[in-house]
């Protein structure tokens, strides 16, 4: 969310059609407002994340009527324009990036560090919505951990940047004799948005995960609207052509500022976003920009407060995510949490260093075009870079610089670095995967007269990987594995499950037909984040008539909170290592009433050898207690999913129940004899 146009502060400037606009401030101060007040979860800004793309919609203005009136004028330049752009945005960015750099060196564990290190290079080079794309699964780090997490949308901004001026250059200079250049450009600009808003609604319902949230192609439809006011704008003024009668009614610019701060109050869904709803913000911000009300220096808008945040917006922008995270990451190792006057010091924080990055980095690259020249920007920057990429490698070979913090502290990264098993089998939310196979296999060799097996369900099912497959090759079971991001095992009902993923549904879908239109695998290890009983009595039933035998793996712990980070805090306070950690084992923390409902359902299975069910938490409660740490090893990598550094004590639950499987098998086949 890179601020774009000119620098405020002379009055004449105000006058001018195509000068600074006191209004389109106030946009970007709104907009900032709403970002922050969303980021820091203050009442009011339920829908403020919307501030980004009312900021598209600024800056896709601004910067093709830019284009425009240069190649009206024969002047136009895409270098020119580029270097301009980057005079405006990497300064500051490449400041602030740094400053979170040193401040990660203090706070952040290894893994963590290096990861940050990469989406600072990422950052650099504008890439970071792709980083940040491809770092967006089930099993990302949650954001509060990203100090530049907010810099995607500057990299989606610096795309378009990219983009835009030699499009709108190559059509307009390519057009028929019997249509102007600026005619064409607005039917290129109308094409490429219907585009880009067709791709957003489309991945809005089809892409399960979010991925889209990120994407240039499926937000270039909101600068593009910005761009097609601007392109009708000059369009007139080229023929003559007043204003239509209707845009100049106050009344219109006020509907549009209802709209965006609607929006902004509103607790709009986040879920599927960009998508059909992103269509108010940008009307709304749309019909503010193209009203051109509210520009008087006495007038509101005009209000030397809101005009000064508008300033600073994209310092401000910049700043408020990285105070945010690493001022959450202090308090929580203090054992604070975050209240209103936290949030207000947050705020009056990012303000603050706002209006020092406007002042201080910002006016003077713009300013003193003197001294940064073109060449000296360019100089800065590949220095600065370079040195960057070089600690980034030093990192790397280093691992995390892990001797800058206390030895105690690293099983906790330890339990945090490792992932799902077998990642590369595990299918995201979309229903796709690494390896090309249909099911990637575990346990021994496929053999015609040994029984075989699949393990079906979600990251709760994949988690118990490595302990399924010692106990499957000890018992010389073959194993595939169907396990996919948020998805757990259950026969897909239109009724039941039309709140679920197709893709899930349809994965499902296909697994049961896999189980049931075989022989083999007779064994099925069913796992999942299991939140209805009946569902899984339905599964198992229809399993067992079947003739298939079913290891149904319990739930585990409710935690509630990220483990690894709770334990680092724990020991950073005791200023020592804490090598166990038990809770007491009550009905919420146990899932109680869950597995009772289970045990409920499932009774009437009661004598069925078929049925065998693991408990995990026999491995890790006794004695009216549950171990979160055993030994100086975490037992969950987060709030919910097992280590992989301690995954090898369940080796004994899952091999009694593949051996419980077998002689369920063998016992039915005596009978079939």
């Amino acid at each position: 969310m890179g601020k774009a146009g000119a620098v405020p502060g002379a009055a004449g400037k105000h006058a001018s059609p195509d000068g600074f606009r006191l209004d389109i401030n106030a946009l970007r101060a709104l907009s900032v407002i709403a970002v922050v007040g969303f980021h820091f979860q203050i009442p009011g800004f339920a829908g403020g994340f919307v501030g980004v793309d009312v900021f598209l919609v600024i800056t896709g203005y601004l910067m093709t009527a830019k284009v425009l009136n240069e190649l009206k004028l024969g002047r136009f330049s895409p270098w020119t324009f580029w270097m301009m752009r980057m005079r405006r945005i990497y300064p500051a960015l490449a400041v602030l990036t740094i400053a979170s750099v040193i401040a990660g060196w203090f706070v952040t564990l290894p893994a963590e560090y290096t990861r940050h290190l990469l989406q600072a290079l990422s950052a650099l080079t504008f890439l970071s919505n792709f980083a940040f794309k491809s770092d967006s699964g089930y099993f990302a780090m949650a954001a509060q951990t990203k100090p530049l997490l907010h810099t995607w949308s500057l990299s989606l901004e610096w795309q378009f940047y990219f983009f835009m001026p030699l499009i709108v250059g190559l059509v307009w200079r390519l057009a028929l004799r019997a249509m102007s250049g600026i005619d064409a450009v607005v039917v290129a600009l109308q094409v490429f948005a219907a585009l880009s808003l067709a791709w957003c609604l489309w991945a809005s319902q089809q892409d399960a995960t979010g991925s889209s949230f990120f994407s240039l192609q499926a937000r270039a439809w909101e600068p593009l609207a910005g761009g097609l006011i601007a392109a009708a704008e000059i369009r007139r003024r080229s023929e003559g052509i007043a204003d239509p009668s209707w845009l100049q009614s106050p009344m219109v610019a006020v509907a549009g500022w209802v709209l965006v701060a609607g929006c902004v109050v509103y607790p709009l869904p986040e879920a599927r976003w960009p998508g059909v709803l992103t269509i108010l913000p940008i009307l709304g911000s749309a019909i503010i920009i193209a009203a051109r009300q509210g520009s008087r220096e006495g007038g509101l808008l005009g209000a030397s407060a809101i005009q000064r945040v508008g300033d600073w917006s994209y310092s401000i922008y910049l700043w408020h995510w990285p105070v945010w995270v690493f001022a959450l990451s202090w308090l929580s190792v203090r054992g604070y949490g975050v209240d209103a006057t936290q949030k207000t010091l947050m705020v009056l924080v990012s303000l603050a260093l706002g209006a020092i990055s406007y002042r201080y980095v910002e006016q003077p690259f713009r300013i003193r075009r003197d001294f940064w020249t073109p060449r000296r920007l360019l100089g800065s920057s590949a220095v600065s870079f370079a040195l960057l990429a070089g600690f980034v490698s030093l990192t790397f070979l280093n691992k995390g610089f892990p001797g800058r913090l206390p030895e105690y502290l690293l099983p906790a990264e330890l339990a945090r670095r490792t992932s799902t098993p077998r990642d590369e089998c595990f299918r995201n939310a979309n229903s796709t995967k690494k390896a090309t196979e249909t099911h990637c296999r575990f346990g021994s060799e496929q053999a015609a007269d040994r029984p075989s097996a699949i393990l079906w369900g979600d990251s709760f099912a994949n988690q118990y990987l490595d302990p399924v497959s010692s106990a499957a090759l000890a018992h010389g079971i073959h194993g595939l594995i169907a396990t996919q991001n948020g998805c757990r095992a259950f026969i897909d009902d239109a009724a039941r499950n039309a709140g679920d993923e197709r893709p899930c549904r349809e994965f499902n879908r296909s697994t049961l037909d896999f189980v049931l239109g075989r022989t083999e695998p007779s064994i099925v290890v069913l796992g999942g984040n299991w939140v209805e009983a009946t569902e899984i009595s339905v599964l198992v039933d229809r399993l067992l008539s079947a003739g298939k035998t079913v290891v149904l793996i319990l739930p585990l712990l409710h935690l509630g909170f990220d483990l690894p980070q709770r334990w680092v805090e724990n020991q950073i306070r005791a200023g020592r290592a804490i090598d166990e950690w038990k809770v007491e084992a009550g009905p919420v923390l146990t899932r109680s009433g869950l597995r009772n409902e289970i045990a409920r359902v499932l009774d009437k299975h009661g004598g069925n050898l078929r049925l065998v069910t693991v408990d995990p938490l026999s491995v890790v409660c006794e004695h009216g207690y549950c171990h979160l740490v055993r030994n100086g090893q975490a037992n969950f990598r987060d709030a919910a999913h097992i280590s992989n550094v301690n995954a090898s004590q369940y080796n004994g639950v899952f091999g009694a129940a593949f051996g419980a499987a077998l002689h369920a098998g063998t016992e039915a086949d005596k009978r079939t004899d």
